[in-house]
């Protein structure tokens, strides 16, 4: 058997690559319980039946029985072989695993991130051995240094171009740091300088981990207050989400996201340890920045200040994310305080049962907001009430819920339930609900009836989550009277797998062809 490539490799690769990032390249992927799911890019389908395991890095077919890892999508997504496959995927994992790869567009990027990474931890240490505004200013927030490390925070002084004499002596020069976005060129003087200067500077990681831009808030009463890397050819403020990084494994595990307006409350709620948090990075919410959330949780909750610029911009925040199927509720602190000045006044505890207790669904803040900004209701603004909230009381796919905001709406707007559903059936037949009505050809996806498994595919199954049964079966000699070949056959490599762990298991069953088997008992 050939072993044509590095397992040290493989397993870098996929500690760096999300599973999840990869397909969404090619699928679009909605995030059920766990699972994603989307069409099967592999065969023709209607109804989704390509499903996503991250937690098993993992992916599966109902439809054509296609799976496999991260490596096995790219080879039958491309048609290419593994070594192709594992270069293409060490590209994007910033993994140089050889001289063949001299891509020009490739080793560009990888020169920025590698001169963001330098200009990271050169403001990181800036800010750690001297005493300065940024220390004072982290003191003031109540920002510990512990937290300050993990999110790589950092100073940029006053100097007009302390960042680019660094660099050029790092070997680099001046274009390329211009190229990185980090430093101007000055017509007047024929000189490069510093973007960010008196500043704190806040680096930005992409979800794999790199540093692909930063941002920066002035230290002074100087404008603009907050600073951002401009659009390079690896960062673009409207594609990433700030802290999502450090996040991504409490947001998966908690399914939510909790969306705040600004790095420091980011940090601050991560310093007390809730860190499913992201915020939108100082900038106006986009349709990418909705969809990626999408991509990670099936609920958010947006916790922007509670002032009136907070609040507005709430309200426009939840017209980019109601475009998308997703659960979006809000919490509005009290007294127009920020979400780091509540922790700091009443701890994590309080915070919390304040979240719980004080969250409403996106509809109703807009209810709410539109009966805050009048003070009396007559006939036509209680039409305009009405015809403002249909289309998202309309798109619930609960009857339950829709009947649950209509009565809502009459008790707020005091008007008769059967006045508003007259209002909605204007232009769409809306009515209360006259029993469960089941479709008799939907699937349940989220099982493994769907899947229709053999007895043996349960039984390899149950043996890989317990020693015991595994050695039962082995003994008995049961794999011998196995059905299906697929699935004898690999019951037979794991059994010799578990007495000779030289070569990697992935390795064997991707060489036997075994990969979608593998991915189906796994799943």
């Amino acid at each position: 058997m050939t072993r044509y490539y590095n397992e040290d490799v493989v397993s870098e690769i996929q500690s760096r690559l999300d599973i999840v990032d990869i397909i969404s390249e090619t699928v679009n992927l909605t995030r059920k319980g766990s699972r994603y799911w989307g069409k099967c890019p592999f065969h023709q389908e209607k109804t989704a039946s390509f499903c996503v395991t991250p937690e098993k890095n993992m992916f599966y077919c109902f439809g054509c029985n296609t799976g496999g890892d991260i490596f096995s999508f790219v080879m039958k997504r491309d048609n290419i072989s593994f070594p192709e496959a594992l270069e293409i995927l060490a590209l994007k994992a910033g993994i140089d695993r050889s001289k063949k790869v001299s891509s020009q567009e490739f080793n560009h990027k990888r020169k920025v991130l590698t001169i963001n990474l330098e200009t990271a931890k050169y403001y990181q240490q800036r800010l750690s051995n001297t005493s300065n505004k940024a220390i004072d200013y982290l003191a003031k927030r109540n920002i510990s240094q512990e937290i300050a490390k993990k999110f790589h925070l950092g100073f940029a002084d006053e100097s007009w171009d302390s960042l680019v004499e660094y660099m050029l002596k790092k070997g680099y020069t001046a274009k390329d740091l211009e190229k990185a976005g980090l430093a101007k060129h000055s017509e007047n003087t024929n000189r490069y300088f510093d973007l960010f200067r008196n500043r704190l500077i806040f680096p930005i990681f992409s979800y794999t981990g790199d540093i692909v831009g930063f941002g920066g808030r002035v230290l002074d009463d100087s404008n603009p207050k907050y600073l951002n890397s401009p659009e390079t050819d690896i960062f673009s403020k409207r594609k990433n989400l700030y802290g999502l990084y450090q996040a991504k494994e409490a947001i998966r595990k908690n399914n939510q996201i909790i969306l705040v307006e600004g790095y420091i409350d980011c940090i601050k709620l991560h310093q007390y340890g809730i860190t499913n948090v992201v915020a939108s990075l100082g900038t106006a919410f986009t349709n990418e920045q909705a969809q990626l959330i999408k991509k990670y949780a099936e609920e958010v909750i947006i916790l922007y200040d509670g002032d009136e610029a907070g609040q507005r911009e709430t309200a426009k925040v939840i017209d980019i994310l109601s475009k998308e199927d997703i659960k979006i509720d809000v919490v509005t602190l009290p007294g127009s305080i920020d979400p780091d000045e509540y922790l700091d006044l009443y701890g994590k505890e309080d915070f919390l049962h304040f979240l719980k207790n004080n969250k409403i669904s996106y509809i109703e803040f807009k209810l709410n907001r539109y009966l805050n900004s009048t003070n009396t209701l007559y006939i036509e603004d209680k039409a305009k009430i009405i015809n403002y909230l249909k289309p998202d009381i309309i798109k619930l796919k609960s009857q339950i819920e829709q009947d649950y905001y209509i009565r809502l709406l009459a008790q707020k707007l005091k008007v008769e339930e059967n006045i508003i559903y007259r209002e909605f059936n204007q232009n769409i037949n809306l009515k209360r609900p006259e029993g469960i009505k089941r479709n008799k050809k939907q699937i349940i996806r989220n099982n493994k009836h769907y899947g229709n498994y053999a007895f043996e595919e349960k039984l390899l199954a149950h043996m890989l989550k317990d020693d015991e049964i595994f050695n039962r079966v082995i003994n008995a000699n049961a794999i011998e009277f196995f059905n299906k070949p697929d699935v004898k056959k690999l019951a037979y490599i794991i059994k010799d797998y578990k007495n000779e762990s030289d070569v990697s298991l992935d390795q064997i069953i991707r060489e036997q062809n075994l990969d979608n088997t593998w991915a189906r008992i796994m799943l």
